[in-house]
């Protein structure tokens, strides 16, 4: 019988900030940059079947001080596992928090919300790359995380 399974992961977050408000006294202009930090998860197999597999997923990631970001977001993950192959291909969709600190280092806090897709093989067991773009207001996030999986 098929049962529940948790994998707990830690990611490098590689996020692209873009038209951040950044204010400087009277003066308010966007920014852009790059927030590279560290990150983390966990997914629970709520309906792990032989070829397909559905999750919880839970993760978040952080890159401290100025030109920095926090992100905290939950959603679904679907898996899909070919029997004749040895890769297992995902599509996650999440919504949570992005908090943006600019080089003025005052918090944005936004809604966000993230789409990705990914590739796991066996061979590279601990290694797993995926994609992520979002949109919150006033600000755009596009982003490439590479991880373990444990």
């Amino acid at each position: 019988a098929a049962h529940a399974q948790a994998s707990v992961y830690v990611t490098w977050a590689n996020l692209h900030l873009s038209d951040v408000p950044s204010t400087t006294g009277p003066t308010t202009q966007p920014q852009s940059f790059w927030a590279s930090g560290i990150g983390g998860g966990v997914t629970v197999n709520i309906l792990p079947l032989p070829v397909v597999s559905l999750g919880i997923d839970l993760r978040g990631s952080t890159k401290s001080g100025t030109n920095g970001a926090d992100t905290a977001l939950g959603g679904l993950k679907l898996g899909v596992h070919p029997p004749a192959m040895p890769v297992k291909l995902y599509l996650q969709g999440s919504v949570g928090y992005l908090g943006v600190r600019p080089a003025s280092g005052v918090t944005n806090k936004y809604g966000a919300w993230e789409i990705l897709g990914g590739l796991d093989y066996p061979l590279i067991h601990f290694v797993a790359h995926g994609y992520a773009e979002g949109r919150k207001a006033n600000a755009t996030l596009d982003g490439l995380s590479s991880g373990a999986l444990r």
